[in-house]
């Protein structure tokens, strides 16, 4: 497939109407990154030589998130995503899963957690028993040989078969309906698209191709626009090869992400298509991502960041934590800019 998107220009493109979402109101979802560490290399979200990881005491502690998360209920929201680097890499993550669970949400709560699926084979079983709500388990190749580089080239062909075990095992533990992402890389894993759209005509996952996102200085950001595909042409690769794709209503969809969501004729699953860099959603943009080290920040690229942590230390402050997500939602840009100031996995995506 040959695709080689420009990189959205940086004037702002929101309408002449659009006037959110700079109001706390329009928040929805918090995305909780719990760390920074993370025990793959992925070429679009590090450095060749990885990045500097927060001192542990740097992080928050688990009553900290519990409590920026208690003060988004309070304003009305009920969607939290557990984010890392690789969440499943911090020891105490279901004592994190287990106080998110017990939150007093004004509409029902929905809480789901991101992994690249390497440790689900081992705790699995603990986050569906702490109260964990839905998953969403990177996936980038289903060859092995490419499945590896992609992942930075240290773990050889066991990777996948980790993920893949990883994968079972949570099937088994309660997780059937999956999220599938699939960060798309042209020259990379874009002609594995077909592949990765079949496995939703029998499984009840929804498969989900991102476009690549240049953020901080990965391996790829030397020339980003030859590895972003378009979505729209990978809509049209699936659809001649599996036929039409019928559009989903959103609303229907577990979660309140940006995807456009399709499903092909007689299938048990969905397809996802996420458009950051080809159709920006700025205008809809619903969420705020808290750090592991304590930083609210506005956009997934150009930052906004706001600390939190004198409203965290001595003792919470719920007040004042909200003020803080007041202020953050309003540093929100008009449109993201062409590329992001910091590497993914510092950030919680």
């Amino acid at each position: 497939m040959t695709v080689a998107l420009p990189i959205l220009e940086t004037q702002p493109i929101r309408p002449d109407f659009a006037t959110g979402p700079r109001d706390l109101d329009s928040v929805r979802l918090i995305r909780l990154s719990v760390t920074d560490r993370c025990n793959l290399r992925c070429v679009y979200c590090m450095t060749g030589d990885g990045i500097d990881y927060a001192d542990r005491d740097e992080l928050l502690h688990a009553d900290d998130f519990l409590a920026v998360a208690s003060a988004a209920a309070e304003i009305g929201v009920s969607h939290f995503k557990i984010t890392g680097g690789e969440p499943t890499v911090r020891h105490d993550l279901p004592r994190i899963i287990e106080g998110l669970a017990g939150l007093d949400t004004r509409e029902p709560l929905d809480l789901s957690l991101t992994t690249n699926g390497l440790n689900l084979e081992r705790i699995a079983p603990d986050l569906c028993r702490a109260g964990l709500g839905r998953l969403t388990i990177s996936w980038d190749s289903m060859n092995p040989g490419t499945f590896d580089r992609i992942t930075g080239g240290h773990l050889g062909h066991e990777g996948l078969r980790r993920l893949l075990r990883g994968i079972d095992a949570a099937v088994r533990a309660g997780f059937e309906k999956l999220k599938i992402n699939v960060v798309v890389m042209a020259g990379v894993n874009d002609h594995e698209a077909v592949d990765f759209a079949r496995l939703t005509l029998d499984k009840p996952w929804t498969v989900r191709f991102i476009e690549y996102m240049p953020l901080g200085e990965s391996v790829l950001t030397d020339d980003p626009a030859r590895y972003t595909v378009d979505n729209e042409l990978l809509r049209n690769t699936i659809a001649k090869r599996l036929g039409p794709l019928q559009r989903v209503e959103r609303s229907s969809e577990p979660g309140v992400g940006p995807a456009e969501v399709y499903t092909l004729s007689g299938a048990v699953g969905r397809l996802g298509f996420i458009s950051a860099m080809s159709r920006p959603f700025c205008e809809n943009c619903n969420r705020l991502r808290l750090t592991a080290r304590g930083e609210l920040r506005s956009c997934l690229f150009d930052g906004g960041e706001v600390s939190v942590l004198d409203a965290l230390r001595p003792v919470p402050d719920p007040g004042r934590l909200v003020e803080l997500m007041r202020r953050c939602v309003a540093l929100k840009p008009d449109v993201h800019s062409a590329r992001g100031n910091r590497a993914m996995s510092q950030i919680g995506g």
